[in-house]
């Protein structure tokens, strides 16, 4: 799956190591800080084509105020085009407290991205654009993005899996402002690389790969001859 993509962003990491032994040939990879507040220890993890963007800067957000059970992670990226945006890694706390704990992380994002556009890059400049993508374990539709003001979410599709291997949650995301640059879906962003959801499930992660399409122009549409996700046999 991760070979037909330009950047991966990747969740639920266990073993830092493990990211670069399955990347692609041609990949750059970043990883994060060991994140979580007891015994169980997770990172983030970004994959890089290197023909198509390369990685500019890579940060741990430096939580002071403790408003994350698992902080987010970031790494700026640059285009063949020269195009520059901030992605963002997130997953949400989830737990016996139900929705409002995860409901304040999201309150908590416009601060995340305040931070990263105005983070200074080793080259001295910085990059206002910056899309956050992850499991937020709530649905788009949730109430806590409703009031984020200037940043949308979407899309808004079931891409967890339940134990039988069907789907389940609309927990995964991205958010965005719609002022600073485009994020295009398809009509189904879910991608499986091609296997049936309980092989998926059983071999590779309990929620599916959901693809979009970044863009540096707000209101730019995505052109027809690009499919995200790629068009499968």
């Amino acid at each position: 799956i991760f070979k037909d993509y330009d950047v991966v962003a990747l969740q639920e990491v266990m073993d830092p190591d493990e990211p670069a032994r399955l990347a692609p040939s041609g990949f750059a990879v970043a990883v994060s800080a060991a994140k979580g507040q007891s015994t169980y220890r997770e990172h983030y993890a970004v994959l890089v084509r290197q023909d198509a963007a390369r990685i500019l800067d890579s940060a741990d957000y430096p939580d002071t105020a403790n408003r994350f059970a698992r902080p987010p992670f970031a790494v700026a990226l640059e285009d063949k085009d020269g195009n520059r945006f901030w992605l963002v890694d997130i997953h949400a706390v989830f737990g016996k407290g139900g929705a409002e704990p995860r409901r304040l992380e999201v309150a908590a994002m416009p601060e995340v991205v305040a931070h990263y556009a105005a983070r200074v890059l080793p080259d001295g400049s910085s990059i206002p654009r910056v899309v956050v993508a992850g499991d937020w374990n709530l649905p788009a539709t949730d109430r806590a993005f409703a009031v984020l003001a200037g940043l949308r979410a979407a899309p808004n599709v079931q891409s967890s899996l339940n134990a039988k291997g069907e789907y389940s949650s609309p927990y995964d995301h991205y958010m965005w402002s719609s002022a600073a640059l485009a994020v295009d879906f398809a009509a189904e962003p879910r991608d499986t690389g091609g296997l049936d959801l309980v092989t998926y499930r059983a071999t590779l992660s309990d929620h599916v790969g959901v693809a979009g399409y970044v863009m540096d122009q707000p209101g730019e549409i995505r052109p027809a001859a690009i499919a995200c996700p790629p068009e499968r046999p």
